[in-house]
């Protein structure tokens, strides 16, 4: 018991931890695990670097494949955000899916725990992105007024995300001269290199006339890099 206790705590504090890119909805969301078969406690509230997160489990019959592709549907229904696979944040043995509403600034994360008796614990997290301002990124700079900044870090890749008063236009200005200044190109609309880096910007309108600011900053390998065309 003790090491199941101490494994519920070791996820709790991945979905305090895991935020990347995002979308948009009104209403409040809801889960819908399918199969669930009983309620699994876990501590709940929890706070992590200031950043307020939900936490309960439940248990279903189904396997972690359906349920994944269960979570991705639900969350593309409501039009939030889902990095591909191959960008998604495994911090666990345990395969996991993570998904932002960029309305609301809220993101969501599954951890899918596969039982001896067939069955499937399904963590979820809703973690507040909007409730931890923080001044400075080691991503990418922050538009002044910045508040609700989230980071979070993976293999070769970086993401900073953020929401802010500000127009479209002005944020797109503010990263083409501080990136401008600090070696980068603009080799794609919003899409940004160094020798060694690339920075992706995402700009969507979120609640209360705020825009949501993505930024994603990974190393490129050298055959990567576009040769300058001065």
């Amino acid at each position: 018991m003790a090491h199941v206790k101490s494994w519920t705590w070791s996820v709790v504090v991945v979905l305090a931890l895991v935020a990347p890119p995002a979308a948009a909805q009104r209403l409040p969301f809801t889960w819908e695990v399918p199969g669930v078969v009983g309620v699994v406690d876990v501590p709940v509230p929890v706070i992590s670097s200031g950043i307020p997160v939900k936490v309960n489990a439940v248990r279903s019959k189904e396997k972690p494949a359906v349920i994944l592709q269960k979570m991705v549907d639900r969350f593309l229904l409501w039009d939030f955000h889902v990095p591909r696979m191959a960008d998604q944040p495994q911090l666990l043995r345990e395969p996991m899916i993570t998904a932002i509403d960029t309305f609301a600034f809220v993101s969501y994360t599954a951890i899918l725990q596969p039982n001896p008796d067939g069955t499937t614990t399904v963590f979820l997290g809703q973690a507040d992105l909007s409730q931890a301002p923080r001044p400075q990124s080691s991503v990418a700079p922050v538009y002044p007024g910045g508040v609700g900044m989230m980071q979070t870090e993976m293999e070769g890749a970086r993401t900073l995300a953020y929401s802010v008063s500000a127009r479209q236009q002005e944020v797109e200005v503010y990263y083409r001269n501080e990136l401008a200044q600090a070696g980068f190109e603009e080799v794609d609309p919003l899409v940004f290199r160094s020798s060694n880096d690339e920075i992706a910007l995402k700009l969507v309108p979120a609640k209360e006339g705020k825009l949501s600011v993505i930024v994603v900053r990974r190393t490129v390998a050298p055959d990567e890099v576009r040769p300058s065309t001065d």
